[in-house]
């Protein structure tokens, strides 16, 4: 009796860990109802606020920094970085249009164009406005290619958009959460300065916040640029909070020197105050 209960309780077993690699039963099969789910899924978070632990990697250089962060969809940002002592080193804000980088140490406030370029300077890649502000509002950039699959790999639905040379992928979780993306871009013909990599995105630990399945660590990495972010929300984290449209202004502060950039000019790189690499 003992061994047929034993192969029972594996029979058993195997059949609930089957079950529970199946992908969510609500989700469509069909691409395109698929893709619509996600971005119904992805547009129930319209901003985020709180502080978060970044770690870097990436052949300039690599560390762990505090942020107080706050992003608002489609593309307003602020970042505001602390030093080792949790005093504010450098404070990032963008509203879509304009762009200021406010460097503490050297008492230096820049202010220029939303462009790509500018946002990123606290980044070790090259992102728009739009990007960032998306992924720290827990959801993935979407190609604008058609869908063509969806297919179930383990418990989830593996969404292709457009090719595999110039297209996503994206897996889809519970409640048309995209667990993870891996965008590959055209490629452009000349020149690739100041053109984004293609990345991939890890979201993990997910919490309802704000009506949504929310993640409240996300990972990002450009293999091409070596170059690997990843960030954890702290507790005090807000999803879908008051608007708050002076967070995205920034004036002088007091004494300091302010430097206003030409058209399509760049602001020079902030180097962040890493705390030791392992902390």
């Amino acid at each position: 009796m003992r061994p047929r209960r034993r192969l029972a309780a594996a029979a058993l077993a195997a059949a609930l860990a089957g079950c529970a690699r199946a992908p969510p039963p609500d989700l469509s099969r069909d691409p395109a109802q698929l893709l619509e789910a996600v971005r119904t899924a992805q547009g129930r978070v319209l901003r985020v606020k709180g502080s978060a632990r970044v770690r870097v990697e990436s052949p300039g250089a690599s560390g762990t920094v505090d942020e107080l962060v706050a992003a608002e969809k489609p593309d307003r940002l602020r970042l505001e970085t602390l030093d080792f002592f949790g005093n504010v080193a450098t404070v990032l804000v963008a509203d879509g249009k304009r762009f200021a980088l406010y460097d503490a140490r050297d008492r230096v406030l820049y202010r220029g164009d939303a462009k790509p370029e500018n946002v990123s300077r606290l980044l070790p890649l090259t992102l728009s406005a739009e990007e960032i502000a998306t992924v720290l509002c827990g959801s993935a950039p979407l190609s604008p290619s058609a869908p063509i699959s969806a297919e179930p790999d383990g418990a989830l639905l593996v969404l292709a958009l457009g090719s595999t040379g110039a297209g996503q992928r994206l897996g889809v979780g519970a409640e048309a959460a995209v667990e993870w993306s891996r965008l590959r871009r055209a490629a452009a013909p000349g020149p690739a300065l100041g053109v984004a990599p293609d990345y991939d995105l890890a979201f993990d630990v997910f919490r309802h916040r704000g009506g949504a399945r929310f993640p409240t660590e996300v990972e990002l990495r450009a293999p091409s640029a070596r170059v690997r972010v990843a960030l954890r929300w702290k507790d005090d984290l807000e999803v879908n909070g008051a608007a708050e449209g002076g967070l995205f202004r920034l004036e002088p502060p007091r004494g300091a020197r302010v430097v206003d950039l030409p058209p399509g000019g760049a602001a020079p790189a902030a180097p962040l105050p890493f705390r030791p690499s392992g902390e």
